[in-house]
């Protein structure tokens, strides 16, 4: 275990932004809804944490949800997942991670669903990249993530 820097990049659609919105949005530096987002950060990973991190499926920020189809190996994790919001919103995915070697895993995941506030629907992708970077975590605390950058 150790310090781990993670990439992960994430698209939303089936929503509609207006052009002239989005194009506010890219002038002010801010994401725009839709468009690809990378999210690179560093986080101190123990033993610990890691069995607690599969162990809470079932709970991811406000969603409550239920996983099914669990297959775990030593080269490769996969789960299907139905998950509802505190805001009514209900979704349903795929993930898949593979475990490259004992320094490197990459995966994605798929989500659709609706929105709660007028049942918008939505799509979600993500790709997932992480490796080892070093057994001393220096600043880096256990259950803490440092980003690193934003794209």
């Amino acid at each position: 275990m150790g310090l781990w820097e993670s990439s992960v990049t994430m698209t939303m659609g089936g929503f509609q932004i207006p052009p002239d919105v989005a194009a506010k949005m890219q002038a002010m530096g801010r994401p725009v809804p839709g468009a690809a987002h990378t999210t690179v950060t560093q986080s101190c990973l123990t033993a610990d944490q890691w069995t607690k991190t599969w162990a809470n499926l079932n709970k991811r920020g406000d969603m409550e949800c239920k996983v099914s189809n669990l297959t775990q190996g030593s080269q490769k994790l996969s789960f299907d997942t139905s998950c509802t919001s505190q805001q009514g919103g209900v979704f349903t995915g795929h993930f898949e991670m593979f475990f490259d070697d004992d320094e490197h895993s990459h995966g994605t995941m798929h989500m659709k669903g609706e929105s709660g506030s007028g049942g918008q629907p939505i799509v979600m992708d993500m790709k997932m990249t992480s490796h080892f970077v070093s057994a001393d975590c220096g600043e880096v605390k256990p259950g803490d993530a440092k980003v690193i950058k934003t794209e």
